[in-house]
Protein backbone atom coordinates (compact mmCIF):
# COMPACT_ATOMS: atom_id res chain seq x y z
CA UNK A 1 0.00 0.00 0.00
CA UNK A 2 3.04 2.10 0.73
CA UNK A 3 4.49 2.11 -2.73
CA UNK A 4 1.05 3.09 -4.68
CA UNK A 5 0.69 6.38 -2.07
CA UNK A 6 4.50 7.29 -3.05
CA UNK A 7 4.82 6.40 -6.47
CA UNK A 8 1.53 8.68 -6.84
CA UNK A 9 3.11 11.69 -4.68
CA UNK A 10 6.66 11.00 -7.19
CA UNK A 11 4.37 11.82 -10.34
CA UNK A 12 3.12 14.94 -8.60
CA UNK A 13 6.25 15.95 -7.93
CA UNK A 14 7.33 15.35 -11.50
CA UNK A 15 4.62 16.24 -12.94
CA UNK A 16 2.46 19.05 -12.02
CA UNK A 17 -1.05 20.07 -12.57
CA UNK A 18 -0.45 22.10 -15.73
CA UNK A 19 -3.57 24.67 -14.60
CA UNK A 20 -1.94 25.19 -11.63
CA UNK A 21 -1.61 28.62 -11.54
CA UNK A 22 1.68 30.62 -11.80
CA UNK A 23 2.32 33.91 -9.55
CA UNK A 24 3.47 36.98 -10.91
CA UNK A 25 4.04 40.16 -8.72
CA UNK A 26 4.20 43.92 -10.29
CA UNK A 27 7.59 45.25 -10.46
CA UNK A 28 7.54 48.30 -8.70
CA UNK A 29 8.72 51.77 -10.48
CA UNK A 30 7.87 49.94 -14.00
CA UNK A 31 4.48 49.65 -13.40
CA UNK A 32 1.43 52.66 -13.30
CA UNK A 33 -1.43 52.91 -12.01
CA UNK A 34 -2.91 56.09 -13.26
CA UNK A 35 -6.46 57.83 -12.34
CA UNK A 36 -8.25 60.58 -14.63
CA UNK A 37 -10.28 62.74 -13.51
CA UNK A 38 -11.94 65.93 -15.81
CA UNK A 39 -12.57 68.71 -15.33
CA UNK A 40 -13.94 71.92 -17.38
CA UNK A 41 -10.83 73.62 -17.01
CA UNK A 42 -8.45 70.60 -17.47
CA UNK A 43 -7.97 67.45 -17.16
CA UNK A 44 -5.89 66.09 -14.00
CA UNK A 45 -3.84 62.69 -14.21
CA UNK A 46 -2.50 61.24 -11.10
CA UNK A 47 0.09 58.39 -11.26
CA UNK A 48 1.27 56.02 -8.66
CA UNK A 49 4.11 53.59 -9.28
CA UNK A 50 4.46 52.22 -5.51
CA UNK A 51 1.85 49.82 -5.30
CA UNK A 52 1.51 46.16 -4.92
CA UNK A 53 -0.20 43.97 -7.46
CA UNK A 54 -0.17 39.70 -7.29
CA UNK A 55 -1.49 38.03 -10.53
CA UNK A 56 -1.76 34.52 -10.22
CA UNK A 57 -2.45 32.78 -13.48
CA UNK A 58 -3.57 29.24 -14.48
CA UNK A 59 -4.07 28.15 -18.16
CA UNK A 60 -7.81 27.19 -17.44
CA UNK A 61 -7.99 30.97 -15.82
CA UNK A 62 -10.97 29.57 -13.62
CA UNK A 63 -8.42 29.92 -10.73
CA UNK A 64 -6.30 33.02 -11.83
CA UNK A 65 -6.82 35.91 -9.85
CA UNK A 66 -5.49 39.51 -9.88
CA UNK A 67 -4.91 41.68 -6.40
CA UNK A 68 -4.47 45.24 -6.22
CA UNK A 69 -3.56 47.76 -3.29
CA UNK A 70 -2.30 51.69 -3.36
CA UNK A 71 -2.13 54.24 -1.19
CA UNK A 72 -3.63 56.76 -2.29
CA UNK A 73 -1.36 59.35 -0.83
CA UNK A 74 1.34 58.02 -3.34
CA UNK A 75 -0.88 59.00 -6.39
CA UNK A 76 1.12 62.12 -7.83
CA UNK A 77 -0.23 64.83 -10.09
CA UNK A 78 2.43 66.97 -10.12
CA UNK A 79 0.87 69.89 -8.47
CA UNK A 80 1.17 69.12 -4.58
CA UNK A 81 -1.42 71.86 -3.75
CA UNK A 82 -3.88 69.37 -6.02
CA UNK A 83 -2.79 66.50 -4.12
CA UNK A 84 -3.59 67.84 -0.69
CA UNK A 85 -7.29 69.07 -1.84
CA UNK A 86 -7.64 65.75 -3.13
CA UNK A 87 -6.66 63.76 -0.33
CA UNK A 88 -9.12 65.75 1.61
CA UNK A 89 -11.93 64.77 -0.69
CA UNK A 90 -11.19 61.25 -0.71
CA UNK A 91 -11.04 61.22 3.55
CA UNK A 92 -7.40 59.86 2.61
CA UNK A 93 -6.46 59.76 6.64
CA UNK A 94 -9.40 57.43 7.14
CA UNK A 95 -9.45 55.56 4.01
CA UNK A 96 -6.33 55.22 2.91
CA UNK A 97 -5.96 52.42 0.75
CA UNK A 98 -7.91 51.40 -3.05
CA UNK A 99 -8.23 47.56 -3.40
CA UNK A 100 -9.29 45.36 -5.91
CA UNK A 101 -9.56 42.01 -5.85
CA UNK A 102 -10.68 39.81 -8.84
CA UNK A 103 -13.46 37.40 -8.77
CA UNK A 104 -13.51 36.13 -12.00
CA UNK A 105 -11.00 36.17 -15.21
CA UNK A 106 -12.71 34.76 -18.47
CA UNK A 107 -11.08 34.67 -22.12
CA UNK A 108 -12.98 37.52 -24.39
CA UNK A 109 -11.13 38.14 -27.85
CA UNK A 110 -7.53 39.19 -27.58
CA UNK A 111 -8.00 39.40 -23.97
CA UNK A 112 -9.52 38.73 -20.93
CA UNK A 113 -12.98 40.03 -19.06
CA UNK A 114 -11.99 40.37 -15.95
CA UNK A 115 -14.90 40.64 -12.64
CA UNK A 116 -14.58 41.54 -9.32
CA UNK A 117 -14.90 43.77 -6.33
CA UNK A 118 -13.06 47.62 -5.79
CA UNK A 119 -12.72 48.79 -2.24
CA UNK A 120 -12.37 52.85 -2.42
CA UNK A 121 -13.31 55.63 -0.22
CA UNK A 122 -14.68 52.84 2.39
CA UNK A 123 -16.94 51.46 -0.13
CA UNK A 124 -16.88 48.14 -1.84
CA UNK A 125 -18.44 48.25 -5.45
CA UNK A 126 -18.39 45.58 -8.13
CA UNK A 127 -16.42 46.67 -11.32
CA UNK A 128 -15.59 44.99 -14.08
CA UNK A 129 -13.16 45.64 -17.12
CA UNK A 130 -10.94 43.92 -20.14
CA UNK A 131 -7.40 43.35 -19.60
CA UNK A 132 -5.15 42.86 -22.58
CA UNK A 133 -1.52 40.78 -21.79
CA UNK A 134 1.27 40.58 -23.59
CA UNK A 135 4.63 38.51 -22.69
CA UNK A 136 7.83 40.94 -23.27
CA UNK A 137 11.21 39.03 -22.77
CA UNK A 138 10.79 37.48 -19.31
CA UNK A 139 7.95 39.41 -18.43
CA UNK A 140 3.95 39.55 -18.63
CA UNK A 141 2.28 42.99 -19.85
CA UNK A 142 -1.01 43.90 -18.58
CA UNK A 143 -2.88 46.96 -19.49
CA UNK A 144 -6.31 48.20 -19.36
CA UNK A 145 -8.56 50.60 -17.89
CA UNK A 146 -12.24 50.82 -16.47
CA UNK A 147 -14.17 53.93 -14.91
CA UNK A 148 -15.70 54.13 -12.37
CA UNK A 149 -18.66 56.88 -10.55
CA UNK A 150 -17.35 59.34 -7.39
CA UNK A 151 -20.63 59.31 -6.26
CA UNK A 152 -20.73 55.61 -5.81
CA UNK A 153 -18.35 55.51 -3.75
CA UNK A 154 -19.63 58.25 -1.33
CA UNK A 155 -17.08 60.97 -2.51
CA UNK A 156 -18.03 64.59 -3.71
CA UNK A 157 -16.78 66.30 -6.75
CA UNK A 158 -13.82 68.41 -5.95
CA UNK A 159 -14.48 71.87 -7.94
CA UNK A 160 -12.42 74.52 -9.26
CA UNK A 161 -13.99 78.14 -9.67
CA UNK A 162 -17.10 76.74 -8.06
CA UNK A 163 -17.29 74.28 -11.27
CA UNK A 164 -17.51 70.67 -10.21
CA UNK A 165 -15.26 67.85 -11.81
CA UNK A 166 -16.88 65.35 -13.65
CA UNK A 167 -18.42 62.89 -11.83
CA UNK A 168 -16.11 60.06 -13.88
CA UNK A 169 -12.81 58.76 -12.06
CA UNK A 170 -10.61 56.68 -14.73
CA UNK A 171 -8.18 54.17 -13.23
CA UNK A 172 -5.81 52.71 -16.40
CA UNK A 173 -2.78 50.42 -15.37
CA UNK A 174 -0.05 49.28 -17.16
CA UNK A 175 1.86 47.00 -15.09
CA UNK A 176 4.63 44.86 -16.18
CA UNK A 177 5.12 41.43 -14.06
CA UNK A 178 7.66 38.49 -13.25
CA UNK A 179 6.97 34.98 -12.17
Amino acid sequence: MRIPRLLALLALLAFPDPSAAKPYEAIKGESILTYVLKHPAHTVKGVNRDFRCSVELSDDTVSSRIRVGAEVRKFDSGNSNRDSHAMEAIHALKFPRVTFESDSIKPDSDGYLVSGTLTFHGQTRPVAFRVTPETVGDRVRITGSFTVKLSDFGVKRPSLMFIKAEDNLTIRFDLFAKP
